[in-house]
């Protein structure tokens, strides 16, 4: 007879009992050595690993770390509180741009990243690529510790190697970066000039800008990128750059465009937007005039405009004879616009050839525009690289003459068109350095790694912009052994020195002689340090002086009998250089909403001709080589185009398809060790500026692209509400200028879905509205949800079957004829509705409305039934398939303390950032003081470039969200319906003179 049931007289001897050896076993398969017992796990361990013990040892800014031992507080520092957030001040690394940040820091680790919004350029924006960066801090792939062969080893061994390779000087030393904006980088790659004569510096850029660059170079004797100023253009014409999506600085052009967008009854003006572009591009998609012409035929229309504002204003024309691409009258009018905005227009091309950028500089002068939208006496210091001299080392390194090569921060194998041959060159070279923390293209092929540290982890500083300066401090104790470039080069001439050293020493020299200030340095540096940037831009200046000489015509480029070839940059994946973060890979393309893949995008009118569907994978052969790849119809595209984004086919995103304690636990649908997408680099010629001609062959076979919207148009019929019933309404300036308010209001008041109506008399009522007019689908805000919420990424197959975990989705819509239809991008969450349908079907109230207006998700009463989902009319909750795996210890590192991480099979959605909201409102009450308007930023909201989101009380009639209810524009999805959402959107308004113009929505 089986003796009852005793209870464990400790833990100890629970940890010998056979199920809860089974169970710790499952819960900790591979224990610790330190882990003792049967089990592996005793009870400091468990209770260390279950989260009941305090992390202690919470540092400075250059020592927070992860935690070694837990041990709780017995002198706490003043300054610290556990479980309270700090936030640090810094600069975002994800691309060139170097926008200012705020660093959530809790308890010694980054987790979230937000807008400085005191920074000049960025102003409060960031991207999406901005947002997703801090993921990539807790990657537990990145190399950790120098190797030298494929072997770890130490930092001395490895400096002991290159000083003698350096000493012995057989054959050239030289040094492969990106473009360089660091002074203080600067500085020492100087010094090491100094002291290796045969020593050379070369720069680079995955997508290059050297036409801009060589066309100010010979027009103005500045190798330079001009200043951009948005905000200061009333007319923008823009020729195939994608200046809101990828194009040099996509958060500042935002900021400052989103400026001159917004128009009010009593003014109703905005700025004029011209797209003129070869393929479907987010900037297109905001236009107020989109224009579809092949690459060929924008070149034809700078030379035609480049010469006719010459004419007009009495110059000769030097940019050659060339066929008008468009309809004479809609030349003249344009034309017409760019002389009546003289000195507040703008002209931007995207285009790579020097005398299609020198056409465009000229107009630009010509038309005042130096110096008030276009700066070039203060300029840009991004994108500064040469793709020749990475051409004329390749044929040194063929021929053996380079003895030493050091590479940081660039992924030449991957980026170029002839990379296998760089790699195979790379065999040729007696020593080859990689300073990178991930095991790329590159980075496998080089003898010795260096690896660096994340941006987080480690003082940089940066000179973006001429006259402001950017400072980047750790927020974390480096997770691994490595060295920046910096450090890594004083110690190879003997004067080694820590990052932070090199940087203060350089500040003090440069910086603070700069500045005039009358101040100590030391109080100038820690005034530095807390803003993140110095702005010394106020120094007077003068516009160099226009060398007409140096202008030539615009080359005549025949028409392609076939299909031209396209490559574009994403604005998730840019060049691929965060191809192995999953936030950027499941986050949908701005406009063909894919997730997961690249795709070859065929117009409309192609695809008839073809007999191509979306999906039907097709074979795309080149001069330079072939690759399959899905088709994706895309209307809005020229049908003699087809383009593909560049910055899939990384090796390094094999990790999707593997096993183990990935991000991605979904299952996978490839083979193990498939790369995401396809690499199509080597289908261009090195010198075609990513563009040449392009044959097609069907496969016959076909695909399912991993789709988040697959409904295209918003076309409801008039007896099912019509107008009414609209989710994006739209008008022209001209309508909107004599009609400005919408119909409004609830027409079934007698429906009641409540007995009683809630009452917000006393309190407070949250409400958001969202200003479609500035909303351009950049999709930051779903990056930075993701951050905050941690929403989980699920992976290609689980998107294709509808069950992507957004909270958050930027639903986009064409209207008008598919070959160049209007855009509208519209965020859509939960609405969070007064009557919300979702509440009263809901069997165990795991849906509830709170006082203060939130529609209240509780996990822990959700039992999946899914009924809310059915009910809800706007489509916006998630449920929770799966359990996803969060058991790798450093990567669970990014998860925010403050939200659950949900479970298998509950539902999920916006929650407004309630976390925030009750911090805000206890941070008051601690103070004793009101909270006030703004002090609640959601994640959304405080992430958006052209701060399109507003959200605050509605009982506050002077709060901004009360005010943006008054607003003619303002109106609510489905409002007659009678769900009272207390999230409402501002109409989008185009600068058209008439609907006759283009199509609307409503």
């Amino acid at each position: 007879m089986k003796s009852e049931k005793q209870y464990w007289r400790g833990f100890e001897e629970r940890d010998e009992t056979e199920e809860y050896l089974e169970k710790a076993q499952t819960e900790f398969p591979e224990p610790p050595k330190k882990f003792t017992g049967k089990s592996g796990v005793t009870r400091r361990s468990f209770l260390k690993a279950a989260g009941f013990t305090i992390a202690g040892s919470v540092l400075t800014a250059c020592s927070r770390g992860p935690v070694k031992k837990a041990i709780p507080y017995l002198n706490k520092p003043e300054e610290v509180t556990p479980g309270k957030a700090f936030w640090y001040a810094s600069t975002c690394h994800g691309c060139s741009a170097r926008c200012g940040v705020l660093v959530k820091n809790r308890d010694g680790r980054p987790i979230k990243l937000e807008g400085n919004p005191q920074h000049p350029l960025s102003q409060g924006g960031l991207c999406a690529v901005g947002q997703a960066s801090v993921l990539d801090l807790y990657d537990s792939q990145r190399i950790s510790q120098p190797e030298i062969d494929g072997k770890p080893t130490t930092w001395n061994d490895v400096d002991s190697r290159v000083r003698v390779a350096l000493s012995e000087r057989t054959g050239k030393t030289v040094l492969l970066t990106g473009t360089v904006t660091s002074p203080t980088t600067r500085a020492v790659i100087n010094e090491f000039t100094e002291e290796y004569p045969n020593f050379s510096h070369i720069e680079y850029d995955p997508v290059s800008y050297e036409g801009i660059l060589e066309a100010h170079q010979e027009l103005y004797g500045r190798r330079v990128l001009p200043r951009y100023q948005f905000e200061k253009a009333q007319m923008i014409l823009s020729l195939d750059a994608d200046f809101l999506g990828t194009w040099i600085s996509p958060v500042e052009y935002s900021k400052g465009y989103s400026k001159n967008r917004t128009p009010d009854p009593e003014h109703p003006e905005m700025s004029y937007h011209v797209q003129v572009e070869s393929r479907m591009s987010l900037t297109g998609s905001n236009a107020d005039l989109r224009i579809p012409l092949s690459p060929q035929e924008i070149y034809r229309l700078t030379a035609n405009l480049a010469n006719t504002v010459a004419k007009k204003a009495g110059r000769s024309a030097r940019f050659g004879s060339h066929e008008l691409p468009i309809d004479k009258n809609d030349f003249k009018e344009l034309v017409a616009r760019l002389w009546e905005h003289r000195g507040e227009s703008l002209v931007v091309s995207g285009s790579n050839d020097v005398s299609v950028q020198k056409a465009v500089a000229f107009i630009n002068e010509v038309l005042g525009n130096v110096g008030t939208t276009v700066d070039i006496a203060n300029p840009s210091y991004q994108k500064r690289g040469n793709s020749e001299a990475v051409q004329s080392l390749l044929t040194d390194m063929q021929s053996g003459e380079v003895g030493t090569l050091i590479i940081s921060g660039v992924n030449p194998v991957y980026d170029l068109s002839n990379g296998e041959d760089f790699g195979s060159a790379l065999e040729k070279v007696e020593l080859t350095i990689g300073l990178n923390d991930q095991r790329d293209e590159t980075m496998e092929a080089v003898s010795v790694h260096c690896p660096t540290p994340h941006f987080l982890e480690s003082w940089h500083d940066s000179k973006p912009v001429d006259g402001i300066f950017s400072i980047t401090q750790p927020n974390i104790q480096k997770l691994g052994d490595t060295r920046t470039l910096r450090e890594s080069l004083s110690a190879w001439i003997g004067k080694p020195a820590d990052n932070y050293t090199l940087i203060r020493n350089r500040w003090e020299k440069e910086v603070f002689a700069q500045s005039g200030s009358k101040e100590n340095f030391q109080t100038f540096w820690d005034y530095a340090v807390h803003d993140g940037y110095v702005d010394l831009s106020d120094t007077p200046s003068t516009q160099p002086r226009f060398d007409a000489g140096a202008l030539e015509p615009v080359p005549k480029i025949e028409e392609s009998s076939g299909l031209t070839l396209l490559s574009y940059q994403k604005s998730g994946m840019l060049d691929g250089s965060h191809a192995h973060n999953p936030w950027l890979q499941e986050m949908p393309d701005p406009i063909s909403k894919v997730t997961w893949d690249n795709y070859a995008s065929i117009a409309p009118e192609t695809s008839k001709q073809l007999n191509i569907e979306t999906g039907d994978i097709l074979r795309l052969k080149t001069g330079d080589g072939s690759v399959e790849l899905p088709a994706l119809v895309q209307p809005g595209q020229h049908p003699s185009v087809i383009a593909i984004a560049l910055g899939y086919g990384r090796n390094i995103t094999k990790r999707f398809h593997g096993v183990g304690p990935e991000w991605i636990q979904a299952k996978p649908t490839v083979e193990k060790g498939e790369t995401v997408g396809e690499r199509i680099t080597h289908l261009f010629p090195a010198d075609s500026d990513f563009m040449v001609e392009v044959e097609i062959e069907m496969t016959g076979a076909s695909t399912e692209l991993a789709q988040t919207q697959t409904h295209h148009t918003l076309d409801i019929p008039e007896k099912f509400g019509g107008a009414d019933r609209q989710m994006v309404r739209e008008s022209t300036l001209s309508e909107f200028a004599e009609h400005p308010t919408h119909e409004s209001g609830h027409s079934q008041e007698d429906l009641q879905l409540w007995p009683n109506d809630f009452e917000y008399d006393e309190g407070h009522h949250w409400g958001m509205a969202i200003d479609l007019n500035k909303c351009t689908g950049c999709s930051a805000c779903l990056v930075s949800c993701n951050a905050e919420n941690n929403v989980p990424v699920v992976g290609k197959d689980e998107v294709r079957r509808r069950r992507e975990m957004h909270w958050i989705r930027i639903d986009r819509y064409y209207s008008g004829s598919e070959e160049n239809p209007d855009v509208s991008h519209q965020p859509m969450m939960c609405q969070h509705c007064d009557h919300a349908p979702c509440e009263p079907v809901c069997p165990v109230l795991a849906t509830v409305h709170s006082e203060e207006g939130l529609n209240q998700q509780i996990y822990n009463r959700c039992v999946g039934t899914r009924y809310c989902a059915n009910n809800c009319p706007y489509k916006v909750r998630r449920f929770n398939w799966f359990d996803y795996d969060h058991g790798d210890e450093v990567e669970r590192m990014a998860l925010n303390p403050d939200v659950t991480v949900r479970s298998r099979g509950v539902m999920e959605k916006c929650s407004l950032c309630v976390q925030r909201i009750q911090e805000a409102k206890n941070e008051a009450k601690a103070n004793g003081v009101e909270l006030q308007d703004g002090d609640i930023q959601l994640a959304c909201q405080q992430s958006c470039p052209t701060d399109a989101i507003i959200f605050g009380d509605m009982n506050d009639p002077e709060s901004k969200i009360a005010r943006t209810m008054e607003n003619p524009r303002h109106y609510r999805i489905l409002e007659k319906m009678n769900f009272r959402p207390t999230t409402g959107y501002l109409s989008m308004v185009r600068n058209r003179e008439s609907t006759e113009d283009g199509d609307s929505h409503a």
